[in-house]
């Protein structure tokens, strides 16, 4: 669903540069002023682009707005992700995954609670934004814990805790990290 459509044989040729602009323009407009009061139309002409243009790189502003807190949280997150998993820094990935989290906790909230009546929406932020998390995180735990078992536990865990404070609202911060460390023996 998120992923832009298989390009047509015919018409006029896909500009990437208008994809970045529709990208970029979903991501600032759905912080700025929040999802609900964002449409398709707007993103397009803050994006310089045409409705049209835009639906036929998406089906629907959901999987603009996905496509585009995907990109962003590569961009905001990675970077901080590879030094503590290279540094074999627990508490460091877990902090700059809140930090994000926190950021963008409206949309994902959004999206989120969309996703429970959309099950394209629910399998595309699956793969987009939660999956590479996990993935990335059971990186970092692998020489913590050897049993895959209870590394999937761990993972469910974090992000089960993480997630559950996200969808109401609740501090996600320092204080949450320390403590999933400590229960889970992690420090």
């Amino acid at each position: 669903m998120s992923r832009p459509r298989a390009q047509p044989k015919l018409g006029r040729p896909r500009s990437e540069e208008s994809r970045v602009a529709i990208l970029e323009a979903a991501f600032r407009l759905t912080q700025e002023r929040g999802y609900d009061n964002v449409t398709a139309q707007m993103i397009a002409e803050e994006a310089g682009a045409g409705k049209q243009t835009l639906y036929r790189w998406w089906d629907s502003k959901s999987a603009v707005v996905l496509d585009a807190l995907a990109e962003h949280g590569r961009a905001m997150v990675d970077e901080l992700q590879r030094d503590a998993i290279a540094s074999g820094d627990l508490q460091a990935f877990l902090l700059s995954a809140i930090a994000v989290m926190t950021r963008l906790g409206p949309t994902y909230r959004h999206l989120m609670a969309q996703a429970q009546s959309d099950e394209p929406l629910r399998q595309a932020l699956r793969e987009r934004l939660v999956e590479p998390r996990r993935q990335t995180l059971r990186t970092l735990l692998a020489h913590r814990i050897a049993d895959e078992t209870e590394r999937e536990a761990a993972v469910t865990t974090i992000y089960g805790a993480m997630w559950y404070r996200l969808l109401l609202n609740e501090p996600l911060d320092a204080e949450l990290v320390t403590g999933l460390c400590r229960v889970l023996n992690l420090r």
